[in-house]
C-alpha cells in the first residue's frame, strides 16, 4: 500500500512502483473510476483518432435534424 499527499492545486504523486505496475509514462492518459466507495485508476486505451476521424465522414448521412428528433430520447 503506499500513500500519496493531495497538493493545494489538487494535485497527487503516482508512486513508482504504481506507475510501473501500470505500465504509465509521463503523458498518459489515466482513468479515475468510483467503486463500492474506492478509487480505482488504470491506463486509458489508447484512441486512434485518425481512424475517428475518417469514421465520422462516413456519418454524415445520419446528420439531419429530424435524425436528431428520433434518436433524441436515447
Amino acid at each position: 500500500m503506499h500513500i500519496s499527499r493531495l497538493a493545494a492545486d489538487n494535485r497527487a504523486l503516482i508512486p513508482q512502483d504504481v506507475r510501473d505496475a501500470l505500465g504509465l509514462k509521463e503523458g498518459d492518459p489515466i482513468l479515475f473510476s468510483v467503486k463500492d466507495g474506492q478509487a480505482v485508476i488504470r491506463k486509458a486505451p489508447i484512441v486512434d483518432t485518425a481512424y475517428l476521424k475518417a469514421l465520422e465522414g462516413g456519418l454524415s448521412e445520419w446528420a439531419s435534424p429530424e435524425d436528431d428528433e428520433a434518436f433524441d430520447d436515447l
